[in-house]
């Protein structure tokens, strides 16, 4: 793993060691540290015995809020927090972890064709697509919910984290557009997959039903989705 001088990016490479890239792992915050410590023990160490003890309270700084201006990576949407002590890297904390790591190629290879797999899915989405033909579409929450992969009865962080994974593969697919310097991405055969206009629309489509529907959110427990 690269050493980096940043405590926070340190983390997000520390998660990519431990899950080799794939957003489905989840690790724990003592996996985390012990990953970090063993990497850099003079940041990670209890303070007077860095190279014996790592310090439980320093991650826990690192990866949640400290007040204003502070935000941990959970609240910069880089990682998400699963259960107590137990998180997964977000399509954006993968995006950045990528660059941290060595097999940099390789892995933005592979997040290229989870990146392209996310956007079609939303693209080839029914609900999406009577959206396109009908803005007056959806009418109703349920259809939302589809889409997003929630329900009533789902509990309000997991319903924050679906329509949040929504934004974050549209700010991925993006920046990875960006970073190679093209406006669309293609089959082998040359067929169009999709383009920074499709994304553009995804990302308007995701605005109306956060809109739309943010009342029902509300009564979910889920507001302020911005």
């Amino acid at each position: 793993m690269t050493r980096v001088r940043d405590l926070k990016d340190q983390l997000l490479a520390a998660a990519f060691a431990i899950t080799g890239g794939d957003l489905d792992a989840v690790f724990s915050s003592e996996e985390l540290l012990i990953q970090a410590w063993s990497t850099d023990p003079t940041a990670w160490g209890l303070r007077g015995f860095e190279k014996e003890h790592p310090d439980a309270d320093r991650i826990h700084r690192e990866l949640d809020s400290r007040g204003k201006g502070q935000k941990g990576l959970v609240d910069q949407g880089l990682v998400e927090r699963i259960r107590p002590r137990t998180y997964r890297l977000t399509p954006e904390g993968l995006l950045r972890a990528t660059h941290l790591a060595g097999s940099k190629r390789v892995s933005l290879e592979r997040l290229d064709r989870v990146a392209e797999s996310e956007i079609r899915r939303i693209l080839e989405h029914p609900v999406f697509r009577c959206w396109l033909e009908n803005p007056a579409e959806p009418r109703s929450f349920s259809e939302a919910g589809y889409f997003w992969g929630i329900a009533a009865g789902t509990p309000p962080g997991v319903i924050r984290q679906r329509i949040g994974r929504v934004d974050q593969w549209l700010v991925v697919a993006d920046q990875l557009l960006s970073e190679k310097g093209v406006d669309e991405v293609a089959e082998g055969s040359g067929r169009p997959l999709f383009e920074r206009n499709d994304i553009a629309r995804c990302r308007e489509f995701q605005t109306t039903l956060k809109e739309r529907f943010g009342e029902p959110l509300r009564r979910l427990g889920v507001a302020d989705l911005t």
